[in-house]
């Protein structure tokens, strides 16, 4: 005889996505969503999709079962069965849509950066409070179990007071460091902002901040490393280049660490290298992408041994109780990105907080003040103050 236990009858939410890049990450991540995290109170369900090309719109629209295609972001937005517009559409392109989505009382999920200035990013943070809607900005990696167990230890005091933080994006993006690469959005400071710094450093700002907290001061330096491109694929025609390719500052933190940010698609035989280092007076911790599933702790100073290299893929780790696939199985990077969202579904649901576990608008327009910070400090090779 079965034994009798309450049954959770899950709704579904509409979900409308602009964008086909990182938006079909983000579709394979509403879609699982319910095969990781069953039962659940609300269930993803993928109403819309809108982009630039019609045959991409429809190749994606067959592959993750979208209901609906436009051509046009506005027509996801206004769309009745939509509640929460995800945007993954080029930076230029974050505001207006999170901002119309808000006036209509749309949950807003946006891609990093929130947008090229902190200025436009204040628009958006002030529309989403103004509405009172649920309000997250895509910074996944708060959502390994590495960085999670990191911040616990570092809360627990187990590291001591954090004495420094290095934080360091690195990869080539694919073909960045060709020359015969061309242009793309990402090199064009009108819609992207900036460079390297936006499309990378980005996320070691936010693990900064998320396990050390708010930066008070940079020093920064940036270059451009291969000032031409062609405009199109093949193309004799070249354009001028105006982002930076490789930025590196130096940071003070309000607690009193102090700290390096590296930012560079230009890295030959790094692949997607995000990494950052911990040091307290009491130990370390030490992370890397490339090898998303291992934490190296240092704490026990009497031995002096060096690092210990730990799996953090337990069922007593962050993320992993009950959740992914049989102990020591293995997380993957898409795998961020669900932790994500069912982490903004349950805020939705159970009207909690989406931060500080997830970071909200306000923590994206916090990025954007470093980041323009920083741009600011390479232009006047000058120390600059960021407001609280």
């Amino acid at each position: 005889m079965l034994r009798s236990s309450k049954v959770i009858v899950p709704r579904e939410i509409g979900i409308g996505v602009l964008g086909y890049s990182i938006g079909r990450v983000h579709a394979h991540a509403w879609r699982d969503l319910a095969e990781v995290y069953y039962p659940m109170n609300l269930v993803p369900r993928l109403v819309a999709i809108s982009g630039r090309t019609e045959r991409l719109v429809k190749t994606e629209a067959a592959k993750f079962g979208y209901e609906k295609i436009h051509s046009d972001w506005e027509n996801v937005v206004r769309n009745d069965k939509v509640e929460i517009v995800d945007n993954c559409l080029p930076v230029a392109l974050h505001p207006a849509p999170m901002i119309l989505g808000a006036s209509l009382g749309k949950n807003l999920f946006c891609e990093k950066p929130l947008a090229r200035r902190a200025s436009d990013a204040k628009k958006m943070l002030d529309a989403a409070a103004r509405a009172k809607v649920k309000h997250m900005t895509g910074y996944n990696y708060r959502f390994l179990p590495a960085v999670k167990l990191t911040q616990q230890m570092i809360e627990g005091g187990e590291l001591g007071e954090i004495t420094f933080f290095r934080g360091s994006y690195l990869t080539t993006n694919g073909t960045y460091d060709d020359p015969k690469t061309p242009m793309r959005w990402q090199f064009d400071p009108s819609m992207s902002g900036y460079g390297a710094l936006g499309d990378l450093g980005t996320h070691a700002i936010d693990l900064a901040r998320f396990l050390v907290g708010e930066v008070s001061a940079v020093a920064g330096a940036s270059t451009t490393i291969i000032k031409e491109r062609p405009v199109s694929e093949g193309s004799h025609k070249k354009k001028r280049v105006k982002v930076d390719d490789t930025t590196v500052a130096t940071v003070k933190f309000r607690r009193g660490a102090l700290g390096v940010f590296e930012a560079s698609w230009l890295t030959p035989g790094r692949m997607d290298y995000l990494g950052f280092e911990v040091y307290g007076t009491k130990g370390s911790v030490r992370f890397n992408l490339e090898r998303m599933n291992e934490l190296l702790i240092y704490l026990n100073k009497k031995q002096n041994r060096g690092y210990n290299t730990i799996n953090v893929l337990r069922r007593d780790d962050p993320f992993m109780k009950q959740f992914w696939w049989n102990q020591g199985g293995g997380f993957g990077w898409e795998h961020t990105f669900v932790n994500e969202f069912h982490h903004f579904l349950v805020s939705i649901s159970e009207d909690s907080p989406v931060g500080p576990q997830g970071a909200t608008f306000l923590d994206g327009y916090r990025n954007c003040l470093i980041m323009d910070a920083i741009a600011n400090s390479a232009r006047t090779e000058n120390w600059v103050h960021i407001q609280q």
